[in-house]
């Protein structure tokens, strides 16, 4: 019994509670709580400490003054399972600790380093109306030209004050949509007639858009989607002015600006 003893104790248990409940499993009939004082010779502060704890782990149960041992295969279990939820517990929060840490002290590594701030590189935005908001703005400070690349242009009454105003200072603007149904057609019309160039985008289109302007400036939203999912999962737009990042995009509007057809 001294290594059941010992691993008791490896569990938490004192010396007296393993005592205690190795005492009970000879005893299939019990043993009554008197005769446990007795016989362990402990102040009463300290069995009622010693029992408490028995009773809450489910060593032991207590019945008209008797107690017994209780299966070890329930009560190991529940102690198992306490100890797999604190130890989730305290990964969690070291995770999260790490996490804290690793925005705090990525910036600085990735600054001295490489000589740009992350935040230079590509900025998040929460959610798709503070994007419209920062669109909009962005095509007011625009002097040259403005790329969309967006597939119905449904969100233009959010930007529409902003980006007329650029096209009366005699901003270029090019918008290439999906121009495939009666009101990508009316919207089409109405973008031209404000004097902006308008095409149809001949491949199937892929779920992103963005708006660039002036090559400094890019903000555009990539959503993620899954096969036969026919509405996308989650979206995260992002602004930069980056170099290298709008130097991608730029390219990649001009190929499909150049394989695009006219609207008649």
């Amino acid at each position: 019994m001294n290594k059941s003893k010992e691993l008791l104790k490896s569990l938490g248990f004192s010396d007296h509670e393993s005592e205690i409940y190795l005492s009970l499993l000879d005893k299939p009939e019990g043993e009554s709580i008197d005769s446990i004082i007795s016989t362990y010779k402990i102040s009463p502060e300290k069995f009622e400490e010693a029992i408490g704890k028995l009773v809450e782990k489910d060593l032991v149960s207590i019945k008209s003054n008797i107690m017994f041992a209780n299966d070890p295969t329930h009560f190991l279990s529940k102690i198992v399972e306490e100890k797999r939820n604190e130890t989730e517990n305290l990964l969690q929060e070291f995770y999260n600790k790490a996490s804290i840490l690793e925005r705090v002290l990525k910036p600085i590594y990735l600054e001295k380093r490489l000589g740009i701030k992350p935040e230079e590189l590509l900025e998040s935005i929460d959610g798709l109306d503070k994007m419209e908001k920062r669109t909009s703005k962005i095509i007011s400070e625009a002097d040259e030209e403005i790329f969309v690349f967006a597939e119905k242009f449904d969100w233009y009454e959010d930007v529409q004050k902003n980006f007329k105003n650029a096209l009366y200072r005699g901003v270029k603007a090019k918008i290439l949509m999906m121009v495939i149904d009666e009101y990508t057609k009316k919207r089409a019309k109405e973008l031209q007639e404000l004097g902006a160039e308008v095409k149809h985008c001949t491949e199937k289109w892929y779920p992103v858009r963005g708006t660039m302007v002036d090559n400094n400036d890019l903000i555009f939203v990539i959503w993620a989607t899954k096969k036969d999912v026919p509405r996308p999962l989650h979206y995260k737009p992002h602004y930069t002015r980056n170099i290298g990042l709008i130097r991608v995009f730029s390219d990649a509007f001009k190929k499909r600006w150049e394989e695009a057809s006219q609207i008649k």
